[in-house]
């Protein structure tokens, strides 16, 4: 490669590193994935076959470059995003129950999207702990994208002892609400305000109870290895499924002193982990923790000019308390120490970040939630976290409304707080804090359930 273009390699990188950030800020925080209702619109989902399904459209205002929200020296663009969801649900006998999803994704924007082959650079679109490849891109534009794919298919058998599911599900492990250690198959960003669904991973899943509040949950999920750059990431297909993109992992559950608490450790996506979560009550307020250990094995270096390795043993810890107030409000606070957090070199804490190597850029977090119901149809929550590393911050106030049975509205806004990239001596541009990297934004969310 000439020197040439092994300068401007690393700059088309980072700049893909930060329209994939983008993306991510403003979708993952508005997650493509739609509800699903309890009751059918045709059939029984407690019957034989019974069909559900939801549509849900967002649209962003973004400021990318403005410190405080729409400066109008500051160009302002637009991105929507419309998701279609069809599930299938049934129980054909009292032991044996199924799940599948198809899911439509049309998203545009004003200007061009980081989606699609851009993704490319990193993992090629591959998620982890798939080991089947559903979807299918049916539009690929410069401003618009739009795809399809099975986000569920999975049966459940329920024996006397437990339980066995297998196919791509759904799995939620973790204590916390901002951050969650424990929980390591598509976990919610801190900044994610949407939380009703979570995609599937391709896994066997085994559920021991042992009493009302204790059991074991085994997990088996298989997945393709994942690195930076071209072909430095398989497919999701059988053939490249791997040790290293695979997960094998035991947890333990039980309550002790009216306390919930979860041990759980094995092989998750590049290395091994332990750890341990609680939640309880201490007189009015509702304490919670967890905290996991990582080693990573066979890590490879991040792309020159950084420096370090894609993937760094790290402990990480989150400690929480909660109060709800007989009124309606409640109150939440999180502190994270991140340890794989890297404020010194935020440019490689951004790429390991985004590639899910790290809950966040920086080493120490605060997370406060505070949440009120105004009317039984409105409701109001204001999200704040804070980086102690570099002093940026996100605030994320939200006003929930339902319309209707089958219909909600959300208004909200993303703000950020932070010094923005700047331009180093090269065309790589130099990450000055966290959340100062991302655009302000004013989104709008309708959903409706059929």
């Amino acid at each position: 490669m000439s020197p040439e273009l092994q300068t401007k390699a690393p700059a088309r990188l980072m700049l893909r590193v930060l329209r994939f950030g983008l993306l991510l800020c403003t979708l993952s925080t508005a997650h493509p994935w739609g509800a699903v209702s309890s009751q059918a619109f045709m059939g029984d989902t407690e019957g034989v076959l019974g069909l559900d399904g939801s549509i849900r459209t967002l649209f962003f205002l973004l400021d990318q470059d403005g410190t405080y929200p729409f400066s109008r020296k500051n160009e302002v663009d637009a991105l929507s995003q419309t998701i279609l969801r069809l599930t299938a649900l049934g129980r054909p006998t009292d032991s044996l129950a199924y799940e599948v999803h198809w899911v439509q994704v049309v998203t545009a924007g004003s200007q061009r999207i980081s989606g699609g082959q851009d993704f490319s650079v990193f993992t090629r679109n591959v998620p982890r702990y798939r080991v089947f490849d559903a979807g299918w891109d049916v539009l690929e534009k410069e401003n618009a994208f739009s795809s399809v794919f099975w986000d569920r298919f999975n049966v459940k058998w329920a024996p006397e002892w437990g339980d066995i599911t297998l196919g791509r599900q759904a799995i939620t492990f973790g204590k916390a609400y901002f951050w969650n250690p424990l929980d390591v198959f598509f976990p919610f960003d801190a900044g994610q305000f949407d939380r009703e669904y979570k995609p599937g991973v391709d896994a066997l899943r085994v559920d021991i109870p042992l009493g009302l509040f204790s059991g074991i949950n085994l997990v088996g999920s298989a997945g393709p290895r994942l690195g930076i750059g071209e072909g430095a990431s398989g497919d999701n297909a059988p053939e490249d499924a791997s040790w290293y993109g695979s997960a094998l992992l035991g947890r333990v559950f039980s309550n002790v002193k009216e306390w919930d608490v979860a041990f759980q450790g094995g092989k998750i996506f590049g290395g091994w982990q332990v750890g341990a979560g609680a939640v309880g009550d201490m007189g009015p307020v509702q304490m919670r923790g967890e905290m996991a250990g990582f080693w990573a094995v066979q890590s490879e270096d991040l792309p020159f000019p950084l420096e370090g390795k894609l993937m760094e043993d790290q402990f990480t810890a989150v400690l929480g308390a909660g109060r709800r107030f007989e009124n309606s409000f409640s109150l939440d606070f999180e502190y994270l120490f991140n340890g794989g957090g890297d404020p010194d070199h935020l440019n490689e804490a951004l790429v390991r970040t985004q590639f899910g190597s790290s809950l966040q850029m920086g080493r120490h977090f605060l997370g406060w939630l505070a949440r009120y119901e105004f009317k039984p149809i409105v409701t109001g929550q204001c999200a704040v976290i804070h980086s102690l590393s570099d002093g940026s911050a996100q605030v994320q106030p939200i006003l929930f409304i339902s319309l209707s049975d089958e219909m909600d509205l959300l208004v909200g806004s993303t703000l950020t707080f932070g010094e923005a990239p700047g331009n180093a001596e090269s065309s790589f541009p130099k990450i000055q804090s966290e959340f100062g990297t991302f655009p302000n934004s004013i989104f709008f969310e309708w959903k409706f359930y059929f």
